[in-house]
Parts: C-alpha cells; sequence; structure tokens
C-alpha cells in the first residue's frame, strides 16, 4: 500500500481482507489526530457513566455478598427471604448493566459520527479538516443518528441483543449517510450501502472487539494483581464517596479501550468506503444507458422522424432541441 491513503478505485473484486487491512492503515494514520478528542470523550462517558451507577453499586454490594452465600445452598432449602435476595440482585445488576450499555452506546455513536465524514474523505484522498468537519458534524441530524443507533443499540441488548444486531447490521452506516446536504434520505441510503453486506458488517464489530478483548486480557494478566489491592469498595458509601478514585480505577481498568478507541470507525470508514464505490460501480453498469441493439436502433428510428421537430438521444434518452452531430448530455455521435 502507498504511503498516502487509499483512494477510490475499482472495488467489485476487493477481498475483505484488504477492506479490513486498509482500516488498520487509516488506524495506524490517523491515530495521533483521533485519541485525544476521542479520549477525552471516552472519559466523560466514564464519568457520566459512574455518576449514575455509584448508588445502585453501593446498594449492589451487601447483596453480592448475600448471593455468593444463597448459590452454595441446596436449591431445594432456599426460603422466599433467600428467593427476594437474588431477584433483587438480578435487577440491580441488569439496571447497572442497562445504564452502563446505554451510557456507552450513546458516546460510542456520538464519537463516531463526530469524525466519520474527515475519515471518509481522509480515506478517499479527498481534502480534509479535522476541526471544521467536527463543527459540520455538530448539526441537527446527529440526534436522530444517537437515538436511532445509540439508543436503538442499548435498547436492543437489553432485548437479548438480537434487536441491536438488526439495528447495526442493517443502519449503522447511517454516521456517515446523515452528513448528506443533497436531499437525500440518510437511513434509506444507509440501507442501501449495507445491503446484502450484513456479514461483513458484523465482522468489522467482531474484528475490533476481539483486538480490544486480546489487549484487554494481556493487560489484566499484569494489571489485575494492583487493580485489585487498591480496590475499595467503600469510595461507594453515600456519606465518603470518592468519585475521583472511582473514575481513576475504572479508567485504568478500562486502559486498553481507552487506546484503542479510534479502531472500530477506522475499520468501519474502510468497508463503508468500499461497499458504497461497489454500489455506485454496479449502478453505473446496470444503468438505461447500457441498451440493447435493438433498443437502440428503434429509437434511432424513431428520433429519424423528429429531426425537424427535436429528437431524444437515442443513447442517453435526453432531449435535443435542435439537429446536432453530437449530443450535448452524452457526447454520442448521433446518425441522421
Amino acid at each position: 500500500m502507498s504511503d498516502g491513503y487509499p483512494r477510490r478505485k475499482s472495488v467489485l473484486n476487493k477481498p475483505f481482507k484488504e477492506v479490513i487491512s486498509e482500516g488498520f492503515y487509516l488506524f495506524c494514520k490517523s491515530y495521533k489526530t483521533l485519541i485525544i478528542p476521542l479520549g477525552l470523550i471516552f472519559i466523560v462517558s466514564l464519568i457520566i457513566k459512574n455518576l449514575l451507577v455509584a448508588d445502585l453499586i453501593w446498594q449492589s454490594i451487601p447483596l453480592t455478598q448475600a448471593f455468593e452465600v444463597i448459590i452454595q445452598k441446596d436449591p431445594m432449602t432456599l426460603t422466599n427471604d433467600d428467593l427476594n435476595v437474588v431477584l433483587e440482585f438480578l435487577t440491580l445488576n441488569l439496571t447497572i448493566g442497562f445504564f452502563n450499555n446505554l451510557t456507552s452506546s450513546i458516546f460510542n455513536i456520538f464519537t463516531i459520527c463526530l469524525v466519520s465524514n474527515y475519515l471518509f474523505n481522509k480515506f478517499s484522498g479527498s481534502p480534509s479538516n479535522f476541526f471544521p468537519e467536527v463543527k459540520n458534524a455538530l448539526n441537527g441530524r446527529l440526534l436522530l443518528v444517537v437515538l436511532l443507533l445509540g439508543v436503538g443499540i442499548a435498547l436492543g441488548s437489553f432485548l437479548l441483543y438480537i434487536p441491536s444486531i438488526i439495528i447495526y447490521g442493517y443502519y449503522i452506516f447511517y454516521v456517515f449517510t446523515y452528513h448528506s446536504e443533497e436531499g437525500i434520505q440518510p437511513v434509506k441510503e444507509a440501507r442501501e450501502v449495507a445491503r446484502g453486506a450484513f456479514w461483513k458488517i458484523i465482522g468489522i464489530f467482531i474484528i475490533s472487539n476481539l483486538v480490544v478483548f486480546i489487549c484487554d486480557l494481556i493487560f489484566q494478566l499484569f494489571a489485575d494483581p494492583f487493580l485489585f489491592q487498591i480496590y475499595d469498595s467503600s469510595w461507594y458509601n453515600p456519606s465518603t464517596r470518592n468519585y475521583g478514585s472511582i473514575i481513576i480505577y475504572n479508567l485504568l481498568y478500562s486502559l486498553p479501550e481507552f487506546l484503542l478507541t479510534p479502531l472500530f470507525i477506522c475499520l468501519l470508514t474502510s468497508l463503508f468506503v468500499y461497499l458504497k464505490n461497489k454500489r455506485e460501480q454496479q449502478t453505473q453498469y446496470q444503468s438505461p444507458y447500457y441498451q440493447s441493439s435493438q433498443g437502440i436502433e428503434a429509437s434511432k428510428t424513431e428520433a429519424s422522424k423528429n429531426l425537424n421537430s427535436g429528437l431524444y438521444c437515442p443513447f442517453c434518452g435526453k432531449y435535443i432541441s435542435h439537429r446536432i452531430e453530437f449530443c450535448p448530455h452524452c457526447g454520442e455521435k448521433l446518425k441522421f
């Protein structure tokens, strides 16, 4: 691959592994530009997440200890009080998980939207400046993207993940198409670009998360003993709550995710450009300009009858008001 960003080219036969390779290349080339703003947004989301669930976590601490005792008992000997504890424990943890997923999902989509057009133009070889593109991304349509993808995916994950997978696989490219200023329906365009590429889109999600998981696993092997020693559940006590320690601890625990924040959007950009180019090329090959020889001959015959009153080009179908050697619209030579 050249030193510059991959340019738009014939992509009909490009293998998926090359799309992934170009996504990683974009990640490396854009990392210095993206990591600071994306990292700051990640920290803001972490702060909000901890503000939302701090009280719930404090309530779950004694229930966790009681739950660990209950699961060691014989199921036949469980009392109503034990079952109530289990139910309360599960409800609290599901609520904590929901708020965590909702906050992460909203901020992830928001972050992706901010840099999507910048990365798209950069990848395509078009002029692109980071801060003007981020400013342009902050428009009224951004709220619709966050509602459909951010909130929709979070709610879907709470419902056994199937709805969130469908929303993600069908409409994730809305983070790019909502920038359109040409009257195109962005949701419909996102769906059209994604059509027939569901498993490639899912593959991007799996690959990016697999990289984060592997890096996190390696990190935890070395960091867990240290993190375990510094953790103190009293941080969540309402009377002595220490939000600073809570946030720093969670940031350290999420360090691999923090450092790899730009990876998903870079891989997604590579796939979007590939699918968009492929769709455009296929549309050209299937356009009405490529008519059968019989249709062209019939059009020529019809055109010859209308020389004095104007005619329609037999190649592109555009109306020509007077006799001329070449069509002013498509450039084809006209025969009379």
